[in-house]
């Protein structure tokens, strides 16, 4: 695998790309580290993209956490406008199972509603917030991970422990696209 794309470079492309998709994604955010990409998303209105370095407080469904591993995982987060239809987050775990699926061909299967599983382990979780209108959509995808804290040992896989060398700017790039498609079911 190539250097990886250092995080102060990750705006300018993110940018380019979210261009790209009409009126979903106006703003980007690229932090070095921060609690939460969820509550930065948030206050950031709909049409924002916050991704970061290191997220020291993620979070998953039901009150869990997501653990960060630093430099290895990526987490990010896309504030769009509140939806009604419950089923979402099987609708964007299916999606980024898709796009994702370029990567890892036929290996990735959606275990509902909103986690993603190589080898029956988790791979990737997507979280959705909704208030006042606003649906934050969270995604964790665990991308070059070798190691893990005891309690997620033989839980959780990475891209890389499946055989996928990736940079976290190119997975970022190929999950973005399907979750905004699938949020507005195109």
């Amino acid at each position: 695998m190539a250097a990886p794309v250092p995080l102060h470079a990750w705006a300018d492309r993110l940018e380019a790309m979210c261009a790209t998709m009409p009126d979903a994604l106006h703003a980007v955010r690229v932090v070095a580290e921060i609690d939460s990409t969820q509550d930065l998303a948030r206050s950031c209105g709909a049409g924002t993209l916050v991704t970061t370095g290191r997220q020291r407080a993620g979070r998953g469904q039901r009150g869990n956490e997501w653990a960060d591993t630093g430099e290895e995982g990526l987490a990010f987060s896309v504030c769009l406008a509140a939806t009604d239809r419950p089923e979402q987050s099987l609708v964007l775990a299916k999606a980024l199972s898709e796009a994702l699926g370029s990567l890892l061909p036929g290996r990735i299967v959606v275990k509902p509603p909103n986690d993603l599983l190589v080898d029956g382990r988790k791979l990737a979780g997507v979280l959705i917030e909704q208030a006042d209108g606003l649906a934050v959509i969270g995604i964790g995808i665990n991308v070059g991970q070798r190691t893990w804290p005891e309690e997620l040992e033989g839980h959780a896989i990475s891209l890389a422990e499946a055989g996928v060398e990736v940079d976290r700017l190119v997975v970022l790039e190929t999950a973005l696209p399907a979750v905004v498609a699938a949020w507005w079911g195109d």
